[in-house]
C-alpha cells in the first residue's frame, strides 16, 4: 500500500502539500492539487481512517450531488435537503455538500470526499444499479447510506420510496377510468429506482389482462426537454395511447406542452399522470395529477439512518420504505369515447 511520503515524491510536492491537498487546508495552486490528486488516484493511496476517528468526529455528513446545473434549484432536492438538515442539526450534525463536475466525476468525487476526513459518513443520491460508489465506501469502511435502493449484491442501509406501490396506485386510477392503452414514460434503467416502477406497471397491466406492448414503453431523462421528446414519439404511434404515466413531474410537463401544441385536451382526450407532486404540478393547466414524493421525510429518514450507522446504535435497522400517495387532479379523465378496447 502506498504512502503519503510515495505520493509526495511522484508529484514532486512535499508530504505536507499532500495533506494540504488531502485536508482541503493550506494554500495549494490548481495545477498542483490536480497533479497530487491524479498520484493519489495512480498510486490508490488510502489515509489511515482508523487514525483520524481516533481524534474524533468531525460531525458532518457528507452529500454528493450529481454533475447537473440545475440540481441545487431541484424543489425536490430542496425538499430533501431541508428534511435531512433538520434531522441533522437535532442529533449535533452538520451537512457537507460536494457537486460533481465533468472533470470530478462523483465516484471521484465521493473517494476525495471521504479520504479528507471531514465527514463522518455519506449519503448518496440516484444510486445506480451498478454503483462504484458503493463498492468504494464499503471497502473502507466508511458509514454510508443510499437515498434509493442498493445495488444487488451490497447490504447497505437505504431508505426508499415505494415506487412499485406508486406506480399500481398510478395505473389502477387510469385502469378504472377505462385507459387500456396506457403508455410509461421511464427514467433511465440505469437508476436502481427504475426498475420497481417498471414491475408496478406490468403488474398492473397483467392484472387487467392487458399485455405489455413495448412501443408504449419509453426511457428517457429527467428534464421537459425529455418529455418532449417521448411525447411525440408516442403520439406518432399508429395508435397512440389514450393515458400516460411519466416518472417525473418535470418530464410531464414536457409530454403536457406537446399535447397543448398537437391541440389534444389533457385529461380529456389524453390522460397524464406525473410523478413527484412538485410544487408546480398544482399550478399547470390543467392541474397535474401526480403521485407524491415524500422527499423531506426521506431526508428526515437519511440522516436519522446515517447517524445511527455511524454512532453504532440502529445495527438492526437496515432500511426504510416510504409510501406514495396519488394526487388526483384535473389531468386524467375516462378514455375517450367510452372506447374500452
Amino acid at each position: 500500500m502506498a504512502t503519503i511520503k510515495e505520493v509526495a515524491e511522484r508529484a514532486q510536492v512535499s508530504t505536507a502539500t499532500v495533506s494540504y491537498v488531502l485536508n482541503g487546508t493550506g494554500s495549494v495552486t490548481e495545477a498542483t492539487r490536480q497533479r497530487v490528486l491524479a498520484v493519489v488516484a495512480e498510486l490508490d493511496y488510502q489515509p489511515n481512517y482508523a487514525a483520524r476517528s481516533m481524534r474524533g468526529r468531525s460531525h458532518t455528513l457528507g452529500l454528493v450531488l450529481p454533475a447537473l446545473a440545475t440540481r441545487l434549484t431541484d424543489p425536490l432536492l430542496s425538499a430533501l435537503l431541508a428534511g435531512f438538515s433538520e434531522a441533522a442539526a437535532a442529533q449535533g450534525y452538520y451537512l457537507l455538500l460536494a457537486t460533481a463536475t465533468e472533470e470530478q466525476p462523483e465516484q471521484v468525487l465521493a473517494a476525495q470526499f471521504v479520504r479528507t476526513g471531514r465527514v463522518d459518513g455519506v449519503v448518496l443520491l440516484d444510486v445506480q444499479t451498478a454503483d462504484e460508489r458503493v463498492a468504494y465506501l464499503a471497502q473502507q469502511g466508511i458509514p454510508h447510506v443510499c437515498a434509493g435502493l442498493p445495488p444487488v449484491g451490497h447490504a447497505v442501509p437505504y431508505v426508499t420510496v415505494d415506487g412499485r406501490g406508486g406506480v399500481l396506485l398510478a395505473m389502477r386510477h387510469l385502469l378504472g377510468l377505462g385507459h387500456r392503452r396506457i403508455a410509461l414514460i421511464m427514467l433511465p434503467s440505469d437508476l436502481a429506482t427504475s426498475e420497481p416502477h417498471y414491475q408496478g406497471y406490468s403488474a398492473a397491466l397483467t392484472t387487467a389482462g392487458i399485455a405489455v406492448d413495448p412501443t408504449l414503453i419509453l426511457e428517457t431523462g429527467r428534464a421537459q426537454i425529455d418529455g418532449v421528446t417521448a411525447m411525440q414519439e408516442l403520439l406518432d404511434l399508429p395508435e397512440p395511447p389514450t393515458a400516460v404515466l411519466a416518472c417525473s413531474d418535470e418530464v410531464a410537463f414536457g409530454a403536457m406542452h406537446v399535447l397543448h401544441t398537437a391541440g389534444r385536451e389533457v385529461g380529456r382526450d389524453v390522460s397524464l399522470v406525473g410523478f413527484d407532486d412538485v410544487p408546480m404540478a398544482a399550478h399547470t393547466q390543467p392541474p397535474l395529477t401526480t403521485l407524491h414524493y415524500p422527499q423531506r421525510d426521506l431526508g428526515l429518514h437519511l440522516a436519522r439512518l446515517l447517524i445511527g450507522r455511524i454512532e453504532g446504535h440502529t445495527r438492526n435497522q437496515q432500511s426504510v420504505t416510504l409510501e406514495m400517495n396519488l394526487i388526483i387532479r384535473k389531468s386524467t379523465g375516462p378514455v375517450p369515447g367510452g372506447d374500452q378496447g
